[in-house]
């Protein structure tokens, strides 16, 4: 898990969740070591761990597709983020946001 590692939720409702990124995490120091930049399959680990906390379970990922990112995500730049999550069950379609500009968008499969 990610959470208390990478980041922390500031606010969860009905569409997704806001989390604040902890740039002082381990993740940031081996990527990259003087520009640090989120990874993006944290971005999809993170997106997971939401969808799980949405459903009240655990989840995993069984497929992913139509990932793109759109916009590098870099903690000394980036405080916050919002995941939009919309779906239920086993697909779930996934935008993260810093503020207005889009960073990410993603389907997953879960198992």
């Amino acid at each position: 898990m990610l959470r208390g590692i990478l980041y922390e939720t500031l606010q969860s409702d009905a569409g997704g969740a806001t989390v604040r990124l902890l740039p002082e995490s381990p993740v940031y120091k081996g990527h990259f070591h003087g520009y640090p930049i989120t990874p993006g399959v944290c971005l999809v680990q993170m997106a997971l761990e939401l969808i799980g906390e949405k459903e009240g379970r655990p989840v995993s990922l069984a497929a992913a597709r139509n990932i793109k990112f759109t916009s590098p995500v870099m903690p000394d730049a980036v405080t916050q983020l919002r995941f939009n999550l919309l779906g239920e069950g086993g697909a779930w379609s996934v935008e993260v946001f810093a503020g207005e500009v889009s960073c990410a968008k993603m389907s997953l499969t879960l198992a």
